[in-house]
């Protein structure tokens, strides 16, 4: 079985595609700095979620910033890559945060006025996550999650072969 890396995508602290990492990788740039929100050092996306909403051409619904971050690193990896339906494809994609950033306005929404938005809480599995990005993309294959802060990265490569096994539907 022979596995082909269409495009590369990238979101970090110190750029937001693969050109600006690698620019900065090369000039020793850090992304870390003294956060916008809470008074940490640390490495932040300086694009707000109406900016990368805008950046893609989402519809103004509520996502997660995972999801918004996955996406904008997916899309630049699928490129102009159109999915024709012959050819299998999957995403395997990994995260250790999910969608907190909805859980922690949803309970912050909470403790002010008592009111339940419990919708935002359905945004915080890291598979809802994977789906949503498979959805944008037009993905409908193999569709995995891996969620651990660890090695994920390798993790991800390691499973992608397995995952990409011819499967038998005749029984």
């Amino acid at each position: 079985m022979k596995i082909f890396v269409t495009g590369i995508g990238v979101v970090s602290a110190i750029g937001v595609n693969a050109e600006e990492n690698l620019r900065s990788l090369k000039s020793r740039t850090t992304g870390i700095g003294k956060s916008s929100v809470y008074n940490l050092m640390l490495g932040e996306v300086l694009l707000s979620n109406e900016q990368i909403i805008q950046m893609l051409n989402l519809p103004n619904e509520d996502f997660s910033r995972t999801t918004l971050l996955g996406l904008l690193a997916a899309k630049e990896a699928w490129g102009n890559n159109k999915h024709p339906g012959k050819i299998r494809s999957g995403l395997i994609s990994s995260t250790s945060v999910g969608g907190l950033d909805r859980t922690e306005k949803y309970y912050f929404e909470t403790q002010k006025d008592k009111s339940s938005n419990s919708h935002k809480l359905m945004t915080h599995d890291n598979g809802r996550t994977t789906e949503r990005i498979a959805f944008e993309l037009g993905i409908s294959g193999y569709v995995d999650t891996i969620s651990t802060p660890v090695h994920r990265e390798q993790m991800q490569l390691c499973k992608a072969p397995a995952s990409l096994q011819p499967i038998n539907l005749t029984g």
